[in-house]
């Protein structure tokens, strides 16, 4: 992504500061303390600030479920967990009782110790209601007078909102959007599924930056954190800044400007270092993954040692329950999960989830220098990491890394032979459900498969979608599509969808075409597995004739 140098460049010169719908939408969603922040320093830079009409649009068509949805979530946050200790009581107590008719020995000191932990537990739930009182209702006020509206308010009378598109204008982007999509030219392909103009609503933001860059002979800086491959170029899997083809039709336009993409975290950690805030705690919360991601690629020698002493020690065997076992040819790897950051005084303490992953050969030695492969060993632990810095230093500690185990599955041959060598690396934590489901079944696979399309992992690097995965996939794959009728029920439901929810019938589109490649890999595997079946036992009959 764009480096700080860079972006003080463009910040010197003539530019806007084009912010995407779902940069205004998070501001809902980010605690109430981050969204002040970024709006109060926003509000500093208000000539730069550009709002294309169509993000206006969106904004004000979505702002209200969003804010809801979010006030909801604060108001209900202990609330829930308090009707959850209160059921479990109530199963406990019914459970109990039905004991006590049976004579079992000691129940009522059972109840009696059970319900005092779940007394110690709305304790908890208790304590940290009271001892959060004031952030929790510093978001609920935030929500209920709607910050961010107030601000898109301040946006709209400075001037900062984009004209509306001429309905001939609109027309024209409506037919390039047709063709567009039909040869997967960004951006908004991957947005298919919704229905109408709204299909093409991240083409005419797009349309809308080409415009006004060109008027006002500016460059541009858009704050995007829809990181979908229609719009951005990607590293290793992280978003680094518009693809190239976006970057070539805005420099044919305007070839003497430049324009890049940012997130907001990265957006607004320049913006705050700008400002002389960069490590105020909004700041720090807003960008920990990012610094974490850095920390730890300085310190990933030390967190893969302590992780292999555990895995080392510990007794993997005994989990299995199935003999004994030699594993070979180990692959250890892991991801970061959640992060949480506090400021002490000078001190920034980040408290980091890890998700660890160990797959190896399961062997078994039945012969003298001999073993048997017997597939394999997925195992998936949890790592919790401390690490520790001074603000403003490039130095940062590792405190504390503790290891705890999690699930561990034997993985049978056929099986790993299925789910092995995606393009995609999967955890162990979705590696070991998905072995598990009745996906993996051959049998089930006409009579169940649609059932377990939905559920089961969709692959984040498709990119093809639509009309040409739906046709690809009747191709290949007769078995889901049978006469096609499976087809035709699918697209109804979706239309239905569509209709109530949007934005959940574009996700059930995705995770089911994504899915569908996956089940296709399956039965394309399986099928070669018969073929050469086939051809064994040919070839084999023929020896016997002859």
């Amino acid at each position: 992504m764009i480096s700080i140098e860079s972006f003080k460049e463009i910040r010197s010169s003539n530019h806007l500061i084009v912010l995407d719908t779902n940069v205004l939408l998070e501001l809902y969603r980010q605690p109430a303390n981050i969204s002040l922040d970024i709006i109060e320093v926003l509000k500093k830079i208000l000539d730069q600030i550009y709002i294309p009409r169509r993000v206006y649009t969106e904004f004000s068509k979505n702002r209200q479920k969003i804010c809801g949805d979010e006030k909801k979530k604060y108001e209900n946050v202990t609330k829930e967990l308090s009707e959850m200790t209160r059921k479990l009581q109530e199963s406990i107590t019914k459970r109990i009782a039905e004991y006590r008719k049976h004579n079992y020995t000691d129940v009522t000191k059972l109840q009696k110790d059970l319900l005092e932990k779940i007394g110690d537990t709305q304790g908890i739930i208790n304590d940290y209601k009271k001892n959060h009182a004031a952030e929790i209702q510093l978001n609920i006020d935030f929500l209920r007078k709607d910050g961010v509206n107030a601000f898109v308010d301040i946006l709209k009378q400075h001037g900062c909102i984009g004209a509306e598109i001429p309905f001939m204008r609109k027309l024209e982007i409506l037919r390039e959007g047709e063709l567009r999509y039909d040869n997967l030219i960004p951006p908004g392909f991957m947005d298919e599924a919704k229905v109408g103009e709204d299909r093409f609503g991240d083409l005419f933001i797009w349309k809308d930056i080409l415009s006004v860059a060109k008027e006002r002979e500016c460059n541009i800086l858009f704050v995007c954190n829809d990181i979908k491959d229609d719009w951005w170029k990607k590293e290793k899997g992280e978003p680094d800044d518009l693809r190239q083809e976006l970057e070539d039709e805005f420099t044919e336009i305007n070839p003497t400007l430049h324009i890049h993409f940012l997130t907001l975290d990265r957006f607004f950690s320049y913006l705050a270092e700008e400002f002389k805030m960069a490590k105020s705690k909004s700041a720090l919360q807003l960008t920990a993954i990012q610094d974490v991601k850095e920390m730890l690629a300085d310190h990933e020698e030390h967190v893969n040692a302590e992780i292999q002493s555990f895995i080392g020690a510990y007794d993997w065997q005994s989990e299995l329950d199935e003999g004994d076992w030699d594993a070979e040819n180990e692959n250890m790897y892991w991801n970061l999960g959640e992060v949480s950051v506090e400021k002490e005084e000078k001190r920034i303490i980040y408290y980091v989830n890890i998700d660890i992953s160990v797959l190896a050969d399961l062997e078994r030695c039945e012969e003298k220098d001999k073993n048997y492969n017997e597939g394999k060993l997925a195992w998936s632990l949890t790592g919790n990491i401390v690490i520790e810095t001074e603000e403003y230093s490039n130095i940062s500690e590792i405190r504390e890394v503790n290891i705890e185990s999690g699930d561990i599955l034997h993985i049978q041959s056929d099986t790993w032979d299925i789910i092995g060598d995606k393009d995609n690396q999967l955890s162990c934590k979705e590696i070991i459900p998905l072995c598990k489901s009745k996906l993996l079944d051959f049998y089930h696979l006409e009579y169940e498969g649609l059932e377990n399309i939905v559920r089961s992992k969709a692959f984040e690097s498709m990119s093809k979608m639509g009309k040409q995965m739906s046709l690809a996939l009747r191709e290949m794959n007769p078995i889901i599509w049978g006469e096609g009728n499976n087809l035709a029920q699918m697209s109804t439901i979706l239309a239905d969808m569509v209709k109530i929810n949007p934005e959940q019938a574009n996700q059930m589109r995705k995770a089911m075409s994504n899915s569908l490649l996956q089940l296709g890999t399956i039965i394309d595997l399986k099928s070669q597995k018969d073929t050469k079946q086939e051809e064994k036992d040919s070839k084999e009959e023929e020896i016997e004739r002859t």
